[in-house]
């Protein structure tokens, strides 16, 4: 049975925030993460305790070059190994590097940690997250466990342009990175950048296409499916111009683009903002340049806006090098609440190792958290239904909903439990209601996610069978009320069938009217909850469980 858990807990009202000019105080970061290296790309974690960022030139990097399944560092001579990773720069860049080392093309992930807003607990993390080719984070998915990394890797060795997914595993290691697919992605510049938004429906990228107004546009991409996005979509003249806009960030309402630019105006490369005017992603505001001292003479970039802590964080060059910076320039206000708990067997009580699935209630789109040890953590934006489902073969998931208010303010996680139920023949697969048309065997088009949910089910678990069972409530002459139920269930298995290509041997129909009361009809609430459609495991390939007798 679905039991789904609301919470909505008053803690304090927030104003949103505006960028109006101010004395802003510019805050350079420590020496332990400002060296005498060039140090770029800050990506804060959601409650701003964890920062990544990418350190260039170091001689300390991660050697591990992989090649037809070898680690050349560790069978190489030193000076073969330093020509071949000449060699690979070379071909990187399109011209000579003579030092690899000390080559921008040098660049290895480092995370700093805190409790106590200093980042004073500084990781360099290992291979597979880090390797002696180009490494870079560019933003973190809203499961809160998995970054965005620059480039694509092959385990047997190599690198391709694009962006990938690494996931932190309960050990604390890294997975190694999967290849993120964006439809006809072609970026004629050699440097690339991106963002993916808090709730994990939309990334803007910097690069340069076809269509290009400059060097490099922010186009725009909506997720599809796992790791799979949509053809990049220019934001356009009102955005881009005809120099150079890069390194973009997206507000945690997707409203506001925070990069950089050399546009006419700016002195160098400038920090900007622009405003989604509505939800088209055409119409913008003219892009603000940020005021003295965020905007310097010299060169800033990459910024990365942390509305816990209320801080931006950027990259500037005004004391020579890259270093990272911070300024506060809001109050703070968290955009989501952690989420946590465990993921439990519903029957014997154990953790399962298993995917979180998680999403607007109405929304085309999830986000997944994997699982290794069966506890899971997300982050769930604020101002929407939020619906969590675990997911694993071999398993039904319940689902539960969550619901944060936007202007408040939630100073602690939430424990939030989830349950799998292991598929057996007798079980009942949860699905949110299925609407028809008033008196007649059609579904509504509001329905048809529900029905997409469930052919997803079936093509990912082709062992499968089902029963469609279709109830009524008891207005109407009964033999009437069973003929609709069964149609109901037909209409159903027909749309699974021919639109979905289910094969039908795989679905029983069956109609019980109103034979099958949940209630005694008393009230139209009542009948409403009786005028429903089950579904139901009555067979599973490969074993030796089938439905005993019929209903």
């Amino acid at each position: 049975m679905k039991i789904p858990k609301r919470i909505s807990l008053f803690l304090l009202s927030w104003f949103p925030f505006t960028l109006v000019a101010q004395s802003y105080v510019v805050e350079k970061l420590h020496s332990g993460i400002n060296s005498e290296y060039d140090e770029i790309s800050p990506v804060i974690d959601i409650e701003g305790k964890t920062l990544y960022f990418t350190r260039m030139g170091h001689p300390e990097f991660n050697k591990t070059l992989v090649e037809e399944g070898q680690d050349l560092s560790q069978t190489l001579e030193d000076k073969r190994y330093d020509s071949y990773l000449q060699n690979i720069y070379t071909r990187i860049a399109n011209q000579v590097v003579n030092n690899p080392e000390n080559s921008s093309y040098n660049q290895d992930i480092w995370i700093a940690e805190t409790t106590a807003d200093t980042f004073d607990h500084i990781v360099h993390p290992e291979y597979p997250l880090n390797n002696a080719l180009p490494n870079s984070v560019c933003a973190i998915t809203p499961s809160n466990n998995e970054l965005v990394v620059i480039n694509q890797f092959r385990k047997e060795g190599g690198m391709n342009k694009g962006f990938s997914i690494v996931r932190k595993l309960a050990d604390g290691s890294w997975s190694f990175p999967e290849p993120i697919e964006i439809e006809n992605y072609f970026n004629i510049h050699p440097d690339v950048s991106m963002t993916i938004s808090n709730d994990g429906s939309v990334m803007v990228v910097a690069m340069q296409g076809e269509d290009s107004e400059g060097q490099t546009d922010l186009y725009v991409c909506f997720k599809k499916g796992k790791n799979v996005w949509t053809e990049p979509k220019n934001l356009g003249r009102k955005i881009n111009s005809s120099n150079r806009e890069t390194t973009p960030f997206i507000s945690d309402d997707n409203k506001t683009i925070f990069f950089a630019s050399n546009r006419p105006g700016a002195r160098g490369m400038d920090l900007y903002l622009v405003e989604r005017k509505d939800d088209s992603w055409e119409k913008w505001s003219r892009p603000r340049r940020f005021v003295k001292p965020i905007n310097s003479k010299a060169d800033e970039s990459q910024p990365f806006f942390n509305a816990a802590t209320g801080y931006l964080f950027f990259t500037s060059r005004r004391d020579g090098s890259s270093d990272i910076y911070r300024v506060k320039i809001s109050p703070p206000n968290p955009p989501g609440v952690i989420v946590k708990g465990k993921v439990y067997n519903s029957k014997t009580r154990e953790l399962v190792r298993s995917r979180v699935l998680s999403g607007p209630k109405n929304g085309d789109y999830k986000n997944m958290y994997v699982s290794d040890d069966g506890s899971y953590r997300i982050v769930v934006p604020k101002g929407s239904e939020f619906l969590l489902t675990p997911e694993k073969a071999g398993y039904t998931g319940k689902t539960e909903k969550v619901v944060f208010k936007r202007d408040y303010v939630y100073f602690k996680e939430y424990h939030v439990d989830l349950y799998l139920d292991p598929m057996e023949v007798g079980t009942k697969i949860e699905l949110d209601p299925i609407y028809f048309e008033q008196s007649k065997p059609v579904v509504l088009k509001k329905s048809f996610s529900v029905l997409d949910e469930l052919a997803g089910f079936l093509l990912e678990n082709k062992s499968i069978h089902i029963q469609i069972a279709g109830h009524t409530d008891n207005v109407g002459e009964p033999n009437s009320l069973k003929k609709l139920s069964e149609k109901r269930a037909e209409a159903i298995k027909h749309y699974l069938v021919y639109e979905k290509l289910i094969n039908p041997v795989r679905i029983e129909t069956i109609g019980y009217g109103a034979s099958r009361p949940v209630n005694d009809n008393s009230t139209d609430d009542l009948r409403e909850k009786n005028r429903r459609v089950e579904v139901e495991i009555t067979h599973i390939s490969g074993t030796l469980q089938s439905q005993k007798g019929s209903k």
